[in-house]
Protein backbone atom coordinates (compact mmCIF):
# COMPACT_ATOMS: atom_id res chain seq x y z
CA UNK A 1 0.00 0.00 0.00
CA UNK A 2 2.66 2.26 0.74
CA UNK A 3 4.06 2.11 -2.93
CA UNK A 4 1.02 2.80 -3.96
CA UNK A 5 0.85 6.17 -2.12
CA UNK A 6 4.47 6.89 -3.53
CA UNK A 7 2.51 8.42 -6.22
CA UNK A 8 0.56 10.63 -3.80
CA UNK A 9 3.80 12.20 -2.91
CA UNK A 10 5.01 12.99 -6.09
CA UNK A 11 4.01 16.45 -7.80
CA UNK A 12 2.19 16.27 -11.20
CA UNK A 13 3.85 19.09 -13.18
CA UNK A 14 7.61 18.05 -12.01
CA UNK A 15 9.62 18.09 -15.04
CA UNK A 16 11.53 14.71 -14.15
CA UNK A 17 7.55 12.94 -13.41
CA UNK A 18 6.46 14.22 -16.65
CA UNK A 19 9.37 12.97 -18.58
CA UNK A 20 8.92 9.53 -16.81
CA UNK A 21 5.09 9.78 -17.73
CA UNK A 22 5.29 10.95 -21.61
CA UNK A 23 8.42 8.48 -22.14
CA UNK A 24 6.57 5.38 -20.53
CA UNK A 25 2.87 6.08 -22.35
CA UNK A 26 5.08 6.53 -25.26
CA UNK A 27 6.53 3.56 -25.17
CA UNK A 28 2.77 1.80 -24.36
CA UNK A 29 1.87 3.59 -27.64
CA UNK A 30 -0.12 6.28 -25.76
CA UNK A 31 0.17 10.15 -25.99
CA UNK A 32 1.06 12.54 -23.00
CA UNK A 33 -2.37 14.21 -22.54
CA UNK A 34 -3.01 16.15 -19.59
CA UNK A 35 0.52 15.20 -18.23
CA UNK A 36 -0.79 11.66 -18.55
CA UNK A 37 -2.98 12.40 -14.89
CA UNK A 38 -6.19 14.44 -16.94
CA UNK A 39 -7.83 14.36 -20.00
CA UNK A 40 -7.40 16.19 -23.32
CA UNK A 41 -10.29 18.67 -23.61
CA UNK A 42 -10.29 21.90 -25.01
CA UNK A 43 -13.72 23.03 -23.96
CA UNK A 44 -12.87 21.78 -20.36
CA UNK A 45 -9.82 24.00 -20.67
CA UNK A 46 -12.07 26.82 -21.75
CA UNK A 47 -14.15 26.48 -18.41
CA UNK A 48 -11.14 26.68 -16.44
CA UNK A 49 -9.81 29.98 -18.06
CA UNK A 50 -12.36 31.58 -18.07
CA UNK A 51 -13.18 33.45 -14.78
CA UNK A 52 -10.97 36.56 -13.80
CA UNK A 53 -7.79 36.68 -13.10
CA UNK A 54 -8.24 37.05 -9.39
CA UNK A 55 -10.02 33.68 -9.29
CA UNK A 56 -7.70 32.00 -11.69
CA UNK A 57 -5.00 32.86 -9.60
CA UNK A 58 -6.91 31.25 -6.67
CA UNK A 59 -7.20 28.19 -8.90
CA UNK A 60 -2.83 28.18 -9.36
CA UNK A 61 -2.76 28.41 -5.26
CA UNK A 62 -5.13 25.73 -4.67
CA UNK A 63 -3.35 23.49 -7.02
CA UNK A 64 0.09 23.81 -5.22
CA UNK A 65 -1.88 23.29 -1.85
CA UNK A 66 -4.06 19.84 -3.48
CA UNK A 67 -0.48 18.63 -4.52
CA UNK A 68 1.38 19.52 -1.53
CA UNK A 69 1.48 16.37 1.69
CA UNK A 70 0.64 17.34 5.11
CA UNK A 71 4.14 18.06 7.31
CA UNK A 72 3.62 15.00 9.39
CA UNK A 73 3.71 12.49 6.24
CA UNK A 74 7.06 13.62 5.18
CA UNK A 75 8.39 10.76 7.38
CA UNK A 76 6.78 8.27 5.11
CA UNK A 77 8.92 9.51 1.81
CA UNK A 78 11.07 6.34 1.06
CA UNK A 79 13.56 6.97 -2.41
CA UNK A 80 12.74 2.98 -2.67
CA UNK A 81 9.06 3.72 -3.04
CA UNK A 82 9.55 6.65 -5.46
CA UNK A 83 12.19 4.27 -7.02
CA UNK A 84 9.41 1.75 -7.64
CA UNK A 85 6.86 4.11 -9.02
CA UNK A 86 9.27 4.97 -11.50
CA UNK A 87 10.14 1.57 -12.46
CA UNK A 88 6.58 0.60 -12.69
CA UNK A 89 5.56 2.70 -15.50
CA UNK A 90 7.59 1.05 -17.42
CA UNK A 91 7.22 -2.76 -19.16
CA UNK A 92 9.67 -5.21 -18.83
CA UNK A 93 11.65 -5.02 -22.33
CA UNK A 94 13.75 -5.77 -22.92
CA UNK A 95 15.04 -2.08 -24.11
CA UNK A 96 17.56 -1.59 -26.40
CA UNK A 97 18.57 1.65 -24.68
CA UNK A 98 18.13 3.67 -21.03
CA UNK A 99 18.84 7.11 -20.07
CA UNK A 100 20.02 7.87 -16.40
CA UNK A 101 19.63 11.51 -15.08
CA UNK A 102 18.90 15.24 -15.47
CA UNK A 103 15.50 16.04 -16.76
CA UNK A 104 15.33 18.36 -20.19
CA UNK A 105 12.36 18.46 -22.78
CA UNK A 106 15.04 17.38 -25.28
CA UNK A 107 15.48 13.96 -23.65
CA UNK A 108 11.95 13.34 -23.93
CA UNK A 109 12.19 12.90 -27.17
CA UNK A 110 15.62 11.88 -27.50
CA UNK A 111 14.33 8.40 -25.39
CA UNK A 112 11.10 8.27 -27.37
CA UNK A 113 13.31 8.41 -30.50
CA UNK A 114 15.32 5.38 -28.88
CA UNK A 115 12.30 3.25 -27.17
CA UNK A 116 14.95 4.21 -24.16
CA UNK A 117 13.06 4.51 -20.64
CA UNK A 118 14.27 7.82 -18.76
CA UNK A 119 15.54 6.98 -15.05
CA UNK A 120 15.38 10.47 -13.19
CA UNK A 121 17.77 11.23 -10.75
CA UNK A 122 15.85 14.29 -9.34
CA UNK A 123 11.83 13.58 -7.97
CA UNK A 124 9.95 16.60 -6.66
CA UNK A 125 7.92 16.23 -3.50
CA UNK A 126 6.01 19.13 -2.30
CA UNK A 127 4.82 19.77 1.60
CA UNK A 128 1.80 22.30 2.41
CA UNK A 129 3.21 25.64 3.97
CA UNK A 130 0.76 27.69 4.83
CA UNK A 131 2.67 29.59 7.67
CA UNK A 132 5.29 31.57 5.80
CA UNK A 133 5.18 34.26 3.27
CA UNK A 134 6.61 33.96 0.02
CA UNK A 135 9.02 37.01 -0.06
CA UNK A 136 10.68 35.74 3.28
CA UNK A 137 13.38 32.96 2.57
CA UNK A 138 14.35 32.71 5.75
CA UNK A 139 11.06 32.02 7.46
CA UNK A 140 10.82 29.34 4.30
CA UNK A 141 14.27 28.23 5.88
CA UNK A 142 13.38 28.07 8.85
CA UNK A 143 9.60 26.48 8.64
CA UNK A 144 11.06 23.70 5.93
CA UNK A 145 14.69 22.89 7.57
CA UNK A 146 13.27 20.30 9.93
CA UNK A 147 10.91 18.29 7.39
CA UNK A 148 13.34 18.35 4.74
CA UNK A 149 16.34 17.04 7.45
CA UNK A 150 14.15 14.28 8.51
CA UNK A 151 13.55 13.26 4.80
CA UNK A 152 17.46 13.18 4.50
CA UNK A 153 17.86 11.06 7.58
CA UNK A 154 15.56 8.52 6.79
CA UNK A 155 17.16 8.56 3.11
CA UNK A 156 20.57 8.42 3.12
CA UNK A 157 20.94 7.88 -0.60
CA UNK A 158 19.70 11.44 -1.16
CA UNK A 159 20.34 14.91 -0.88
CA UNK A 160 17.31 17.08 -0.40
CA UNK A 161 17.12 20.64 -1.74
CA UNK A 162 14.37 22.73 -0.18
CA UNK A 163 14.17 25.22 -3.49
CA UNK A 164 11.98 28.32 -3.31
CA UNK A 165 11.40 30.78 -5.98
CA UNK A 166 9.15 33.61 -5.53
CA UNK A 167 9.35 34.94 -8.84
CA UNK A 168 7.80 32.37 -11.31
CA UNK A 169 6.92 29.84 -8.60
CA UNK A 170 5.15 32.30 -6.98
CA UNK A 171 1.71 30.94 -6.97
CA UNK A 172 2.58 27.93 -5.75
CA UNK A 173 4.40 28.67 -2.97
CA UNK A 174 0.98 30.18 -1.39
CA UNK A 175 0.59 27.03 0.44
CA UNK A 176 3.60 24.80 -0.43
CA UNK A 177 7.47 24.34 -0.86
CA UNK A 178 9.09 22.16 -2.83
CA UNK A 179 11.63 19.48 -1.43
CA UNK A 180 13.54 18.21 -4.82
CA UNK A 181 14.58 14.68 -3.87
CA UNK A 182 18.33 14.21 -5.54
CA UNK A 183 19.75 10.53 -5.58
CA UNK A 184 23.67 9.89 -4.71
CA UNK A 185 22.98 6.34 -5.30
CA UNK A 186 21.39 3.64 -7.68
CA UNK A 187 19.41 1.76 -5.01
CA UNK A 188 18.71 -1.54 -5.55
CA UNK A 189 15.47 -0.91 -7.69
CA UNK A 190 17.28 0.99 -10.16
CA UNK A 191 19.68 -1.52 -10.30
CA UNK A 192 17.10 -4.22 -10.68
CA UNK A 193 15.50 -2.79 -13.33
CA UNK A 194 19.03 -2.07 -15.59
CA UNK A 195 19.86 -5.75 -14.64
CA UNK A 196 16.52 -7.26 -15.71
CA UNK A 197 14.99 -5.05 -18.43
CA UNK A 198 18.09 -3.68 -21.21
CA UNK A 199 18.62 -5.87 -24.15
CA UNK A 200 22.34 -7.52 -24.00
CA UNK A 201 24.85 -4.81 -24.77
CA UNK A 202 22.36 -2.11 -24.23
CA UNK A 203 23.63 1.72 -23.98
CA UNK A 204 23.06 3.29 -20.68
CA UNK A 205 23.03 7.16 -21.54
CA UNK A 206 23.95 8.85 -18.63
CA UNK A 207 22.57 12.55 -18.79
CA UNK A 208 24.48 15.54 -16.80
CA UNK A 209 23.47 18.79 -17.18
CA UNK A 210 26.52 21.15 -15.02
CA UNK A 211 24.18 24.19 -14.35
CA UNK A 212 24.80 24.94 -10.76
CA UNK A 213 23.85 27.55 -8.18
CA UNK A 214 24.32 29.04 -4.65
CA UNK A 215 22.83 27.60 -1.98
CA UNK A 216 22.73 27.11 1.91
CA UNK A 217 23.53 23.66 3.70
CA UNK A 218 21.14 23.20 6.65
CA UNK A 219 21.68 19.75 7.63
CA UNK A 220 23.44 16.63 6.78
CA UNK A 221 22.83 16.46 2.75
CA UNK A 222 19.90 19.14 3.43
CA UNK A 223 19.89 22.17 1.48
CA UNK A 224 18.27 25.44 0.69
CA UNK A 225 18.51 26.99 -2.78
CA UNK A 226 16.92 30.46 -3.43
CA UNK A 227 15.63 31.07 -7.04
CA UNK A 228 15.83 28.93 -9.72
CA UNK A 229 16.22 28.96 -13.39
CA UNK A 230 13.48 31.38 -14.75
CA UNK A 231 13.76 34.67 -15.59
CA UNK A 232 15.29 36.35 -13.05
CA UNK A 233 18.80 36.13 -13.06
CA UNK A 234 20.68 34.44 -10.18
CA UNK A 235 22.27 37.79 -8.80
CA UNK A 236 18.97 39.11 -9.11
CA UNK A 237 17.67 36.91 -6.37
CA UNK A 238 20.21 37.74 -4.16
CA UNK A 239 21.07 41.25 -4.42
CA UNK A 240 17.53 42.24 -5.80
CA UNK A 241 17.46 45.66 -7.66
CA UNK A 242 14.64 47.80 -8.82
CA UNK A 243 12.80 45.49 -11.66
CA UNK A 244 12.94 43.31 -8.12
CA UNK A 245 11.34 45.86 -6.08
CA UNK A 246 8.38 46.66 -8.56
CA UNK A 247 7.32 43.04 -9.26
CA UNK A 248 6.80 42.96 -5.26
CA UNK A 249 5.09 46.47 -5.30
CA UNK A 250 2.84 44.99 -8.23
CA UNK A 251 2.20 41.98 -6.35
CA UNK A 252 1.09 44.08 -2.97
CA UNK A 253 4.14 42.58 -1.15
CA UNK A 254 4.53 44.10 2.43
CA UNK A 255 8.78 43.34 1.45
CA UNK A 256 10.61 45.91 -1.31
CA UNK A 257 13.24 43.40 -1.75
CA UNK A 258 14.58 39.51 -0.71
CA UNK A 259 16.94 38.98 2.02
CA UNK A 260 18.01 35.21 1.32
CA UNK A 261 20.13 33.42 3.85
CA UNK A 262 24.35 33.73 2.91
CA UNK A 263 24.83 30.94 1.07
CA UNK A 264 27.81 28.76 1.51
CA UNK A 265 28.71 26.94 -2.42
CA UNK A 266 27.52 26.56 -5.39
CA UNK A 267 25.93 22.84 -5.63
CA UNK A 268 23.95 21.42 -8.72
CA UNK A 269 21.05 23.26 -9.54
CA UNK A 270 18.08 21.82 -7.50
CA UNK A 271 15.57 20.68 -10.48
CA UNK A 272 18.03 20.79 -13.66
CA UNK A 273 21.41 19.81 -12.51
CA UNK A 274 22.87 16.35 -12.32
CA UNK A 275 24.59 15.67 -9.24
CA UNK A 276 27.95 13.48 -9.98
CA UNK A 277 27.95 11.22 -6.79
CA UNK A 278 25.60 9.49 -8.74
CA UNK A 279 28.05 8.76 -11.54
CA UNK A 280 29.84 5.81 -9.70
CA UNK A 281 26.82 3.64 -9.44
CA UNK A 282 25.89 4.09 -13.03
CA UNK A 283 29.57 3.13 -14.86
CA UNK A 284 29.81 0.52 -12.18
CA UNK A 285 26.75 -1.20 -12.85
CA UNK A 286 27.24 -0.60 -16.57
CA UNK A 287 30.23 -2.59 -16.59
CA UNK A 288 28.72 -5.34 -14.39
CA UNK A 289 26.59 -6.09 -17.02
CA UNK A 290 28.02 -5.74 -20.08
CA UNK A 291 26.77 -2.36 -21.36
CA UNK A 292 28.13 0.56 -23.03
CA UNK A 293 27.81 3.46 -20.92
CA UNK A 294 27.56 7.20 -23.23
CA UNK A 295 27.57 10.33 -21.23
CA UNK A 296 25.52 13.38 -22.57
CA UNK A 297 26.90 16.34 -20.65
CA UNK A 298 25.30 19.84 -21.06
CA UNK A 299 25.34 23.05 -18.92
CA UNK A 300 21.91 24.47 -19.51
CA UNK A 301 19.24 22.50 -19.68
CA UNK A 302 17.73 23.99 -22.92
CA UNK A 303 21.28 23.21 -24.46
CA UNK A 304 20.04 19.79 -25.55
CA UNK A 305 17.23 21.16 -27.73
CA UNK A 306 18.98 22.57 -30.82
CA UNK A 307 21.08 18.99 -30.90
CA UNK A 308 17.50 17.14 -30.69
CA UNK A 309 15.96 19.02 -33.12
CA UNK A 310 18.44 19.22 -36.29
CA UNK A 311 18.89 15.07 -35.11
CA UNK A 312 15.71 15.14 -35.86
CA UNK A 313 15.02 17.23 -38.95
CA UNK A 314 18.65 14.64 -40.30
CA UNK A 315 16.45 11.52 -39.22
CA UNK A 316 13.34 12.87 -40.59
CA UNK A 317 14.76 13.47 -44.08
CA UNK A 318 16.51 9.93 -44.26
CA UNK A 319 13.12 8.38 -44.21
CA UNK A 320 12.04 10.68 -46.49
CA UNK A 321 9.94 13.14 -44.72
CA UNK A 322 10.31 17.11 -45.41
CA UNK A 323 11.42 17.98 -41.61
CA UNK A 324 9.55 21.43 -42.60
CA UNK A 325 7.53 21.84 -39.43
CA UNK A 326 9.24 22.82 -36.10
CA UNK A 327 6.82 22.24 -32.88
CA UNK A 328 7.95 24.48 -30.19
CA UNK A 329 6.74 22.73 -26.53
CA UNK A 330 7.21 24.40 -23.03
CA UNK A 331 8.03 22.95 -19.69
CA UNK A 332 6.20 20.10 -19.11
CA UNK A 333 3.55 20.15 -21.84
CA UNK A 334 5.47 18.01 -24.82
CA UNK A 335 4.11 14.81 -26.48
CA UNK A 336 6.94 12.70 -28.01
CA UNK A 337 4.15 10.16 -29.92
CA UNK A 338 1.92 13.15 -31.66
CA UNK A 339 5.83 14.84 -32.55
CA UNK A 340 6.79 11.79 -34.47
CA UNK A 341 3.40 11.15 -35.84
CA UNK A 342 3.14 14.58 -37.44
CA UNK A 343 6.86 14.31 -38.85
CA UNK A 344 7.41 17.09 -36.33
CA UNK A 345 10.94 18.72 -35.80
CA UNK A 346 11.24 19.20 -31.16
CA UNK A 347 12.81 22.23 -30.03
CA UNK A 348 11.90 22.39 -26.30
CA UNK A 349 11.98 25.80 -24.01
CA UNK A 350 12.36 25.31 -20.66
CA UNK A 351 9.94 28.09 -19.87
CA UNK A 352 8.11 30.95 -21.12
CA UNK A 353 10.92 33.48 -20.05
CA UNK A 354 13.29 35.85 -21.75
CA UNK A 355 16.17 33.14 -21.58
CA UNK A 356 13.77 30.27 -23.72
CA UNK A 357 12.90 32.96 -26.49
CA UNK A 358 16.34 33.87 -26.84
CA UNK A 359 17.25 30.27 -27.36
CA UNK A 360 14.52 30.01 -29.52
CA UNK A 361 15.68 32.69 -31.79
CA UNK A 362 18.89 31.66 -32.21
CA UNK A 363 17.90 28.38 -32.90
CA UNK A 364 15.88 29.76 -35.82
CA UNK A 365 18.42 32.28 -36.96
CA UNK A 366 20.88 29.93 -37.24
CA UNK A 367 19.00 26.95 -39.29
CA UNK A 368 17.73 26.77 -42.10
CA UNK A 369 14.17 28.16 -42.56
CA UNK A 370 11.25 26.06 -41.16
CA UNK A 371 7.99 26.13 -43.80
CA UNK A 372 5.47 25.69 -40.13
CA UNK A 373 6.77 26.97 -36.72
CA UNK A 374 4.01 26.23 -34.14
CA UNK A 375 4.39 26.71 -30.48
CA UNK A 376 3.01 25.82 -27.24
CA UNK A 377 3.37 28.25 -24.41
CA UNK A 378 2.91 26.92 -20.61
CA UNK A 379 1.41 28.88 -17.80
CA UNK A 380 2.62 29.53 -14.40
CA UNK A 381 0.18 31.63 -13.02
CA UNK A 382 1.57 34.96 -12.90
CA UNK A 383 3.51 37.61 -14.89
CA UNK A 384 6.51 37.26 -13.22
CA UNK A 385 9.64 39.07 -14.17
CA UNK A 386 10.95 37.87 -17.31
CA UNK A 387 7.62 36.30 -18.70
CA UNK A 388 7.83 37.83 -22.52
CA UNK A 389 4.65 38.77 -23.51
CA UNK A 390 2.27 36.35 -26.40
CA UNK A 391 2.83 38.90 -28.99
CA UNK A 392 6.48 38.69 -29.27
CA UNK A 393 6.26 35.07 -29.07
CA UNK A 394 3.67 35.73 -32.18
CA UNK A 395 5.87 37.94 -34.27
CA UNK A 396 8.71 35.67 -33.86
CA UNK A 397 7.49 32.56 -35.30
CA UNK A 398 5.07 34.14 -37.90
CA UNK A 399 8.82 35.94 -39.07
CA UNK A 400 10.51 32.80 -39.43
CA UNK A 401 8.23 30.95 -40.87
CA UNK A 402 8.31 30.79 -44.69
CA UNK A 403 4.28 29.66 -44.80
CA UNK A 404 2.86 29.39 -41.62
CA UNK A 405 3.53 30.32 -38.13
CA UNK A 406 1.13 30.33 -35.16
CA UNK A 407 0.86 30.03 -31.34
CA UNK A 408 -1.67 26.89 -30.88
CA UNK A 409 -3.27 25.41 -27.68
CA UNK A 410 -3.19 29.06 -26.08
CA UNK A 411 -6.09 31.38 -24.13
CA UNK A 412 -4.57 34.61 -25.51
CA UNK A 413 -7.07 36.36 -22.90
CA UNK A 414 -5.85 34.47 -19.70
CA UNK A 415 -2.20 33.88 -20.40
CA UNK A 416 0.67 33.41 -18.95
CA UNK A 417 -2.23 32.38 -15.89
CA UNK A 418 -3.90 30.17 -18.44
CA UNK A 419 -5.65 27.58 -16.25
CA UNK A 420 -6.53 25.25 -18.63
CA UNK A 421 -3.10 24.96 -20.26
CA UNK A 422 -2.45 21.70 -19.63
CA UNK A 423 -5.12 20.08 -20.98
CA UNK A 424 -5.51 21.70 -23.90
CA UNK A 425 -2.21 21.53 -25.89
CA UNK A 426 -2.14 17.99 -26.56
CA UNK A 427 -5.73 17.55 -28.92
CA UNK A 428 -3.81 21.29 -30.13
CA UNK A 429 -1.22 19.08 -31.19
CA UNK A 430 -3.57 16.19 -32.46
CA UNK A 431 -4.81 18.90 -34.61
CA UNK A 432 -2.58 19.33 -36.84
CA UNK A 433 -1.66 17.89 -40.48
CA UNK A 434 -0.88 15.18 -41.68
CA UNK A 435 -0.17 11.45 -39.95
CA UNK A 436 2.66 9.76 -40.33
CA UNK A 437 3.14 6.00 -39.03
CA UNK A 438 5.30 5.80 -35.97
CA UNK A 439 9.09 5.29 -37.59
CA UNK A 440 11.89 2.59 -36.23
CA UNK A 441 13.43 3.06 -33.00
CA UNK A 442 16.26 5.75 -33.78
CA UNK A 443 19.61 3.87 -33.08
CA UNK A 444 22.87 5.10 -31.09
CA UNK A 445 24.94 4.49 -34.05
CA UNK A 446 22.75 7.04 -35.77
CA UNK A 447 23.38 9.69 -33.31
CA UNK A 448 26.83 9.11 -33.80
CA UNK A 449 26.16 8.89 -37.47
CA UNK A 450 24.10 12.23 -37.83
CA UNK A 451 27.24 14.10 -35.13
CA UNK A 452 29.78 13.04 -37.62
CA UNK A 453 27.77 14.73 -40.65
CA UNK A 454 26.64 17.83 -38.77
CA UNK A 455 27.42 21.02 -40.55
CA UNK A 456 26.88 22.90 -37.04
CA UNK A 457 28.54 22.67 -33.61
CA UNK A 458 26.24 21.95 -30.07
CA UNK A 459 26.58 22.92 -26.74
CA UNK A 460 26.82 19.37 -25.80
CA UNK A 461 29.06 16.39 -25.27
CA UNK A 462 28.34 13.05 -26.44
CA UNK A 463 31.33 11.04 -24.97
Amino acid sequence: MRRLEAARYLTDFDSSVNMVRAVASFLRGEDHRGLSVGPGSPRLAALLSAPPRPVRRRMFELMGFSQGIPLDRVRHVTSEDLDTWVVRQYGQGPYPAVVIGAPSGGAVHLAAALRAPFLPQTLLVAVRDVATYPDDPVGAMEAVAPSARMVAARNPDLAVHHMHDPAQDRPMLQKMAYLRLKKQRLGRVYERFLEQCLAPGATVIQLECTRDWRSRKVGERTFLQFGCLGGVTEEEYHSSGERISRYLRAEGSPYDHWEPPEPDARRPEAEWGFDPALAPDIRRTADVNGYVLRRLVVHEPQDLSPFVADLHRWWYRRRGLTGDRLLVESYVQWDPLWTLRLGAVPFWMRFNMQPSYDALKTYLDASEPYGAIHLNLFSQGLRSPGVVPLERFADLVTSRATRTGQIIGVDERAYPSDTGSSLRYQPAFESLPPRHPLPPPLTVEAVDTFLGQATRSYEVEWA
